[in-house]
């Protein structure tokens, strides 16, 4: 409770106080009495014991039972009490906001102790009418109390849900946070993993054949180049999405800056999907491996999700291929089936070894001086399948490596 709060309660009672204490010196003053004596004496007692309204909300139980006493006390010495009796209901009315039930019903006997102590020097019918108007008052104030209670309960549990709300919240957006970080760092492992071995294996070639054929040696540049411009989008485009807003939800279109000089054209790219896989083993030929794209089933439009995860198992697989197999051949296949995509690359080496050169079946000379993955990649590949409810297994056979990956899609497609 805040100090400005606790500072109007304590007036709020203060004032009920004094105005209990003026009423019954009121009512001294007014009722008649022999000449002589100290006749507002009966202050000294009804005061104190009305003064611990004061602490009613920490001390209910001492307040009541103090004002119980006194009024017992002056009505058997046929002194007028005042407002003692309301100020009674109020002691029950506290003990009822601060207490249960039980303890509620305990104030209210508690209470009716006063008028009990009167009936037998009443007469019946007025016997009767105090009995009656004692036990009216206290079930209306216990029932007062009472709801009062459950209203407090309850909102103390509204502010509890909300602060808990809150905090799931913010764990929630931190949680997204962390989620999108990791796909940001799966991306660019994706993008410069695999752009780089290729430009890694294309500036080999070119250098080999930059004296013996100078022609294919510009063509292997100008690949280069295109792989090169192909990467640095990518990158533009995702950090671009960091510094606008890692979190935010929309159309998966990557805005690539031109490339050219004066910078008057713009590029509006899609996210990487399967319609790209043919480009992608394009890029990578001539390389010393020979490549197979295989695609069974209908061929479809399937969800950007699923279409974006393909690609990348794609993508990480010929990656791999590319660091650890400098001649052989691989293939691709992609499996359209009716309610999942299935995805194999296998690849077989023909020679094992790593030289620095090696010479493939075209007469052109590739770069094999890669380093090896770190194994970042198949496990950021388990995550990309799993959030889609796929599987993903990856595992060497004879003379290669050997991936496969299936991702559910819907069943209804639109034929390519």
């Amino acid at each position: 409770m805040s100090r400005v709060a606790v500072s109007r309660t304590f007036l709020i009672d203060l004032a009920m106080v004094l105005t209990f204490a003026a009423a019954h010196l009121l009512v001294l003053a007014l009722t008649s009495r022999p000449s002589g004596g100290l006749w507002w004496w009966p202050l000294l007692l009804s005061v104190p014991a009305m003064s611990l309204l004061l602490v009613r909300r920490q001390l209910p139980w001492a307040g009541l039972l103090v004002m119980v006493v006194v009024t017992i006390v002056l009505s058997h010495l046929a002194v007028p009490i005042g407002l003692l009796n309301l100020a009674i209901l109020v002691g029950v009315y506290s003990v009822c906001l601060c207490s249960g039930l039980p303890a509620s019903l305990g104030a209210a006997g508690v209470a009716m102790v006063w008028p009990a102590t009167r009936l037998p020097s009443q007469p019946v019918d007025e016997a009767i009418f105090t009995v009656v108007g004692s036990v009216v008052n206290l079930v209306m104030v216990v029932g007062w109390g009472r709801a009062m209670h459950v209203k407090r309960q309850r909102a103390g549990q509204l502010e509890q849900t909300v602060r808990l709300l809150d905090q799931a919240r913010d764990q929630l957006a931190a949680e997204a946070a962390t989620v999108e970080r990791a796909r940001i760092a799966r991306e660019f492992h994706d993008i410069v993993s695999h752009n780089l071995s290729v430009v890694a294996l294309r500036a080999g070639v070119a250098r080999s054949l930059v004296d013996r054929n100078p022609e294919h040696a510009r063509e292997t540049l100008a690949e280069l180049e295109q792989t090169s411009r192909s990467a640095l989008g990518e990158m533009r485009s995702l950090l671009g999405a960091l510094r606008e807003d890692p979190l935010r939800k929309g159309p998966q279109w990557d805005v690539v800056e031109s490339t050219e000089p004066d910078g008057q054209d713009a590029d509006l790219q899609p996210a990487p999907g399967l319609h790209r896989v043919a480009a992608l083993i394009e890029s990578v030929r001539g390389t010393g491996v020979v490549w197979r794209l295989d695609r069974r089933g209908t061929v479809r439009e399937l969800g950007s999700g699923v279409e974006m995860t393909a690609y990348r198992i794609v993508q990480e697989a010929v990656t791999n291929v590319l660091k650890h197999a400098t001649t052989g051949y691989a293939r691709v296949l992609l499996d359209y089936g009716s309610t999942a995509l299935h995805i194999e690359v296998t690849n077989h080496t023909t020679n094992p070894a790593t030289p620095a050169e090696v010479e493939n079946p075209q007469g052109n000379a590739a770069c094999a001086d890669v380093p090896a993955a770190s194994g970042h990649g198949l496990i950021g590949l388990r995550e990309r399948v799993s959030l889609l409810g796929g599987a993903l297994t990856a595992h060497p056979i004879a003379s290669g490596f050997h991936l496969s990956a299936v991702l559910p899609c819907s069943e209804i497609s639109d034929p390519v």
